[in-house]
């Protein structure tokens, strides 16, 4: 094994280590945490004392598409851990094809990389539609709440107590700030400037207009929800329609190894030249990454399109 492989392999299991340490002390805090406060608060302060500690790795954050104030169905350790995986294996496959180790290092490091970036990327895309999916309902019941007579303090506390995850956490903070004394316009602002979610600024520019100027606040918040409830169908129509070319991609992405396989086991001969020659070694790696490129591009074009 040549040294910049070892110094790859090093310098992961090293950021592993680092990892799993922050990880345990912040599973303690949150446990904590947890005892002292109910979940959803215990949620928000969290999720506070993340967004202090932002400035200070804020580069290398954004270097791996990680962003602390969301919440993570997989925790950024095993994300560390899954990009291991990908390293270890092109170690092993260059051991059979015999690159120059400069080479291999250049890619596992890329490849490393490109799945902390991905993994991160795909839980805030889940995260994010989440929240754009449930925010019509969130609506509907300030809404309800609003004619009833009770003020959007109330109805924000009752969304943090009675909706799903994660619109439960991100209005937890949002009663948070106004207890320190912001204004809820500004507080719900402050969810899309986290989230990204552009509906939530909808949200915060009717809530400013109707707080400042007066009228009906319940029958503008009735307007905003429907308006927020058909963006989110027309969203799922577009996913639906994008359905053919998502699995049209994914087949495009398979084929090439299918047919690989079946040829090795139908004519071996015919599969060799890629497996041991150097020129066939090269000519593997040019169809790896031009297959996989093509994928990635055909993603970003059908997120970009079917993107409101």
């Amino acid at each position: 094994m040549s040294w910049p492989l070892v110094i790859v392999l090093v310098l992961l299991v090293c950021a592993a280590a680092n990892t799993l340490w922050l990880d345990a002390r912040q599973r303690r805090m949150e446990r904590h945490l947890e005892v002292a406060l109910p979940i959803a608060e215990a949620e928000a302060l969290v999720s506070i004392r993340r967004r202090a500690q932002t400035s200070r790795w804020h580069l290398l954050q954004r270097f791996v598409n990680y962003r602390p104030d969301i919440v993570y169905l997989v925790r950024p350790v095993y994300v560390l851990l899954a990009a291991c995986l990908p390293v270890v294996m092109i170690i092993y496959a260059n051991g059979i094809l015999k690159f120059p180790g400069e080479y291999a290092a250049i890619a596992a490091g890329v490849v490393a990389l490109l799945t902390v970036r991905g993994l991160f990327g795909w839980q805030q895309r889940r995260f994010t539609d989440l929240l754009f999916r449930q925010l019509p309902d969130a609506v509907q019941l300030v809404t309800s709440t609003v004619r009833s007579g009770l003020p959007v303090h109330e109805a924000f506390r009752t969304i943090a107590k009675e909706m799903p995850q994660p619109t439960a956490g991100q209005f937890a903070i949002v009663c948070s700030e106004l207890n320190f004394g912001r204004s809820p316009e500004e507080a719900v602002e402050a969810v899309y400037r986290r989230t990204g979610v552009a509906e939530f600024a909808m949200f915060a520019v009717t809530l400013a207009v109707q707080l400042k100027t007066g009228g009906s606040l319940a029958e503008t918040l009735a307007t905003l929800g429907e308006t927020v409830r058909q963006r989110v169908a027309l969203a799922q129509r577009a996913k639906a329609l994008a359905g053919e070319v998502i699995f049209s991609s994914r087949a495009l992405t398979a084929a090439p190894l299918i047919v690989g396989g079946l040829l090795y086991m139908i004519n071996p001969p015919s599969v060799d030249l890629l497996l041991y020659d150097p020129v066939g070694h090269m000519l593997l790696a040019f169809v790896v990454c031009s297959v996989l490129s093509g994928h990635f591009v055909i993603r970003w074009m059908i997120r970009r399109e079917t993107t409101l």
